[in-house]
């Protein structure tokens, strides 16, 4: 599973990096820019609901062989797609493989870790964001020497090694603790309010980061050079690196919600300062902020919710990814149609709205849970 997350996050952040090079190959304007985000998610959202339904039933070995698989082959074909929509076409056809994956990634951990949790979460992230840090950056050295297309060849071998060690595991079981979902639980999850308010910050944290993923280098593309603006990406992403040992090591010591709170509250004015301000020093030190707060989100709620419902955690692993990746989704859209009628710069700041929705949720949370622990 760690070794999925290095090659789903090279997958993920390189398409960010390379919102550019996809303008200037496929002549487009923002607003069919925006619609990578979300072909990338849409099939990914419908899988993991799917996969995360049915984790206690499924033969988690070959399941995983298979998606990584059809992934790798979705990869290679978007090096060689003719035309924009044949690309979107295959970038819907992997982010849709990689839910697949996502759907079980978190069951299994959690019932290796049920008395970690929120610890073991934070780690997963720590190694996604090891691996989203080095997509610009292999970016960068992959335009050095040829064009967009090789990124894709060379990402199509990245899930080789998760595929071989997959192979050769024991088969690994998630049905020990895990009930079946019947129609009248899964009601009776999403009525829970608690479930309710972890799923919309997560569509607000996801819509954050999904903006940032997709147009941070083409925003820093207007006042540095294009290497240096996936730079920037990359070291957004790094930021991600000690913010989540950070709060892996905390999690278990502190309110969730109250963290959550917290980082929300710092991230709302980061941003604001990352695309208003003129100076290039200010923006570099707000994008790292944001990195360094709006790591902690998505891992933290995510382990709150499977707190929740611990045996269900598959399908609340689903509701809370599927919510994270459907803000993911629609925000990078929202902003590139909101960039065509003002400017990237506009658009973005108005993602302070999300990060304040952020640290509403959490209060209003905490006022009526109590405090928590993401254990």
């Amino acid at each position: 599973m760690f070794g999925f997350t290095v090659g789903d996050a090279l997958a993920l952040q390189v398409r960010g990096a390379l919102v550019p090079s996809l303008q200037r190959a496929f002549d487009v304007d923002p607003a069919l820019l925006g619609l990578v985000a979300p072909a990338g998610t849409v099939g990914f959202l419908c899988t993991v609901l799917l996969a995360g339904a049915a984790a206690g039933r499924l033969d988690v070995r070959r399941t995983v062989l298979a998606a990584l698989a059809v992934a790798s082959v979705a990869l290679l074909a978007m090096s060689a797609a003719p035309a924009y929509g044949v690309f979107l076409a295959f970038l819907f056809v992997q982010g849709s493989a990689d839910g697949v994956v996502r759907g079980l990634d978190r069951p299994v951990l959690a019932h290796f870790y049920p008395e970690q949790r929120g610890r073991i979460f934070n780690v997963y992230g720590l190694v996604w964001a090891v691996g989203a840090a080095a997509a610009p950056l292999v970016v960068v050295a992959v335009l050095a020497v040829g064009n967009w297309r090789w990124v894709f060849a060379v990402l199509s071998v990245a899930f080789v090694p998760a595929a071989v060690l997959v192979a050769r595991a024991g088969p690994p079981s998630i049905e020990t603790g895990e009930r079946a979902l019947s129609r009248e639980r899964l009601a009776a999850l999403l009525r829970d309010r608690r479930i309710l308010g972890v799923l919309l910050a997560l569509v607000c944290s996801g819509g954050i980061e999904g903006c940032l993923f997709t147009w941070l280098p083409y925003y820093a593309s207007g006042f540095l050079p294009e290497a240096y603006a996936n730079v920037l990406l990359s070291a957004y992403l790094v930021a991600y690196v000690p913010g989540r040992a950070l709060y892996g090591a905390i999690v278990g010591r502190v309110d969730p919600l109250a963290l959550v709170a917290v980082l929300g509250a710092v991230t709302a004015p980061a941003l604001y300062v990352a695309f208003t301000a003129s100076g290039t020093v200010a923006v570099v030190a707000a994008v790292l902020v944001v990195g360094l707060c709006v790591c902690g989100l998505y891992p933290t709620l995510s382990a709150f919710g499977v707190n929740v419902a611990p045996a269900y955690s598959g399908p609340v692993n689903a509701l809370t990814t599927g919510a994270n990746y459907l803000g993911l989704s629609l925000a990078p859209a929202a902003v590139g149609v909101l960039a065509s009628a003002t400017s990237v710069g506009t658009a973005l700041s108005s993602l302070v709205a999300p990060a304040v929705g952020v640290v509403a949720v959490a209060l209003a949370l905490r006022t009526r849970s109590g405090t928590a622990t993401a254990a």
